[in-house]
C-alpha cells in the first residue's frame, strides 16, 4: 500500500480540544473488526476544560490510519490513565518522549501492555501521514531525529566471528541470515557444546548505523529471570530462604489485599493470582524505585482472582518483589549480589545487570535498539529499555544487557552442575531443583506448559504446540525467551547451549516459527537429531 501524506493541515486548536477532535475525524479511519486495527484507552487525569475525560485512540498497524474520538462503549483491551500532557506525549511526540511517559511515575496501564511496542512502531512509521495532520491540527512542530551515530566499522574480529560460525554451523547461519534484513535489522548467535564454543558471532545492524557484533551489548528481556532464580536458589541452598513459604514472611509489607498466602514458588512458577494485565508495573516499570515499589507491595489481588491457579505470567511486577528478598536474608542488593556471585564466577564480564550513568555516557547512543514489525512493513527502531533512565534503573528480570556469549557461561555452569570458572555458584541438587517440573498440568494460549522455578521447560511431550525450544530438543532442556526477540536453552542431554537474539520483535506466532527454525539448523549441523 503506497504511504500518503495530507496536506495543508492547519491548526485546529490545543490538543484533545473539540476542534483538534473534529479534525482528527476528517482523516480516513482504521478499518474496524479486523486483526490489524487495535484499539486503547486514554484515560485523562487533568483534563483540559472543554476535553473529553478519556478517548479511544483506534490505530491501524498496517497501514498507519489513527481514529481518535471521545472513548464509548466497554473499554477496550488496553487502558492507560496519565496526564495530558504525557497523553500528548505518547500519542504524538518522539519515540524517545513516548518511552519517557512511562519513566515518570504517574502513569497507569491495564491490559495488554504488548500492544505498545506495536502502536509505537506504527506511530513513527506514520504510512498514512495521519500523526502528522494530528500534530499540524495541534499546533505541533514534527519531532526533531537524533543524529546517526557515526560507530565506524565493525571492529576487531566481528568478521572473523561470523566466518567461524558459519564455518561450524552453515545451516544455523543461513538461517540467521534469512531473517537478517526482513524480521531483524540484526542479530546475535551463540552456541557451545561440552563448553566449547562453536559459534558467537554478530549480523546486521544493531541500531541505525551501528553493526550488531558479538561484542555488542543486547537486551536480554526476560532471558534475564534465571539469573534471579539462581541468585534465590543459592540462599535457598543455604538455608536462610524457603520458596514454599510467603512472601509476606519476608517482606511483611506485601502480606495484605488478597497476597497473604502468595509464596515465592508461586511467583517463580507464574502461578500467582494477579492476571498479566494487571501487572501494577505497567506504567511505571521503568520508573522511580519508590514508586515501583510501593505499587508492587500495595497491589490488591482482585477477588475473581482468588481461585484455582492458573498460568498469570509476570513480565515485571513479581520479580521486582521477589529481588527484593535478598537484602532482607542476605544484606546485599539484587545488583551486587547477582554481579559477586554468578556473573563474577561464572567469567560474564561483559553483562550488566543496569547500566550505569557512566556506561550510558560511554556507549548508550551504541546499544542495540529493539525494532518493531508490523504487517507489511519494515522493523521501525524503539526506544523501549534504551533511555538513560531505564538502562540505568534495576528492572529484574528485563532490563539485563550483555552478550550472548556471557549468557552461554550460565547456561554452562548449569550444565556443569553449579560449576563455573571461578568457582562454584550452586550446588547439582539445587541446580537440579531449579530446572525441575514445579508447574505441571497448567497451560496458556502462547504454548506454555510446565515450568520451573522461573525457568521454562521443553514440552513437546505435551503436543506439537507446545514446543518450547526446538523439535530436537530433549525432554531435560530448560531456558527462558525474551519477548518475541529472544530465546536461550541449556539441554543437558546433549551437552548444548544454543542463545539467540534477534533485535526487531514480530508478533508471537511470526516469532517462533522462526526460532524454531533456527534450533532446529543448530541440531542438523551438528547431528544431533
Amino acid at each position: 500500500m503506497p504511504e500518503t501524506k495530507p496536506a495543508g493541515t492547519k491548526p485546529a486548536g490545543p490538543f484533545l480540544s473539540t476542534a483538534w477532535l473534529a479534525a482528527g475525524r476528517s482523516l480516513e479511519r482504521p478499518p474496524a473488526g479486523v486483526r490489524d486495527t487495535v484499539t486503547l484507552r486514554l484515560e485523562i487525569t487533568d483534563p483540559p476544560p472543554g476535553a473529553p475525560p478519556a478517548v479511544d485512540v483506534d490505530v491501524d498497524l498496517a497501514a498507519g490510519r489513527l481514529g481518535v474520538a471521545a472513548a464509548a462503549g466497554e473499554p477496550p483491551g488496553l487502558r492507560i490513565a496519565l496526564p495530558h500532557v504525557a497523553a500528548r506525549a505518547l500519542l504524538l511526540g518522539s519515540p524517545q518522549e513516548r518511552a519517557a511517559v512511562f519513566e515518570r511515575g504517574e502513569v497507569r496501564a491495564e491490559g495488554n501492555f504488548s500492544l505498545l511496542f506495536f502502536i509505537d512502531a506504527a506511530l513513527r512509521r506514520d504510512g498514512s501521514g495521519h500523526v502528522a495532520a494530528l500534530r499540524a491540527a495541534a499546533g505541533l512542530p514534527a519531532p526533531a531525529r537524533p543524529p546517526r551515530p557515526s560507530a565506524g566499522p565493525p571492529g576487531s574480529g566481528a568478521a572473523e566471528a561470523v566466518e567461524h560460525a558459519r564455518e561450524a554451523l552453515p545451516g544455523t547461519v543461513r538461517e540467521v541470515e534469512r531473517e537478517v534484513g526482513t524480521s531483524t535489522p540484526g542479530a546475535q548467535l551463540h552456541v557451545s557444546l561440552d563448553g566449547v564454543t562453536l559459534a558467537d558471532a554478530g549480523l546486521g545492524e544493531a541500531r541505525p548505523g551501528v553493526p550488531m557484533t558479538h561484542r555488542s551489548l543486547p537486551l536480554w528481556y526476560c532471558c534475564a529471570k534465571p539469573l534471579l532464580s539462581a541468585a534465590l536458589g543459592r540462599l535457598w541452598e543455604a538455608g536462610v530462604y524457603d520458596p514454599y513459604l510467603p512472601v509476606a514472611h519476608y517482606l511483611p509489607a506485601f502480606g495484605r489485599a488478597g497476597k497473604e498466602s502468595i509464596t515465592s514458588m508461586d511467583l517463580l512458577t507464574h502461578t500467582g493470582p494477579l492476571p498479566t494485565g494487571d501487572d501494577p508495573l505497567h506504567g511505571v516499570v521503568a520508573g522511580p524505585d519508590d514508586e515501583r515499589l510501593r505499587r508492587a507491595l500495595g497491589v490488591a489481588v482482585p477477588s475473581r482472582s482468588r481461585r484455582a491457579p492458573g498460568v498469570n505470567y509476570s513480565q515485571w511486577w513479581a520479580w521486582f518483589v521477589l529481588a527484593r528478598i535478598l537484602p532482607v536474608v542476605d544484606g546485599r542488593e539484587y545488583r551486587p549480589y547477582v554481579e559477586q556471585e554468578i556473573l563474577g564466577p561464572c567469567g560474564m564480564t561483559g553483562t550488566r545487570v543496569h547500566l550505569t550513568p557512566e556506561d550510558f555516557t560511554a556507549f548508550g547512543d551504541r546499544l542495540p535498539l529493539i525494532h518493531v514489525s508490523n504487517p507489511r512493513s519494515a522493523p521501525q527502531p524503539t526506544h523501549w529499555w534504551s533511555t538513560e533512565a531505564a538502562t540505568t534503573r534495576c528492572i529484574p528480570g528485563v532490563n539485563t544487557r550483555g552478550p550472548l556469549s556471557d549468557l552461554g557461561r550460565f547456561l554452562t555452569m548449569l550444565l556443569r552442575g553449579g560449576d563455573a570458572p571461578g568457582g562454584r555458584v550452586l550446588a547439582p541438587t539445587a541446580v537440579a531443583a531449579l530446572t525441575a517440573r514445579h508447574r505441571t498440568g497448567l497451560r496458556d494460549r502462547y504454548g506454555n506448559a510446565d515450568w520451573g522455578m522461573g525457568f521454562r521447560l521443553e514440552c513437546r511431550h505435551l503436543g506439537e504446540e507446545f514446543t518450547s525450544f526446538g523439535t530436537h530438543t530433549s525432554p531435560r532442556s530448560y531456558g527462558h525467551d525474551g519477548l518475541w526477540t529472544a530465546v536461550a536453552f541449556a539441554d543437558p542431554d546433549a551437552g548444548l547451549t544454543v542463545a539467540v537474539h534477534l533485535n526487531g520483535k514480530v508478533e508471537h506466532e511470526r516469532h517462533r516459527e522462526r526460532i524454531l527454525r533456527i534450533a532446529d539448523a543448530v541440531y542438523r549441523d551438528l547431528r544431533l537429531c
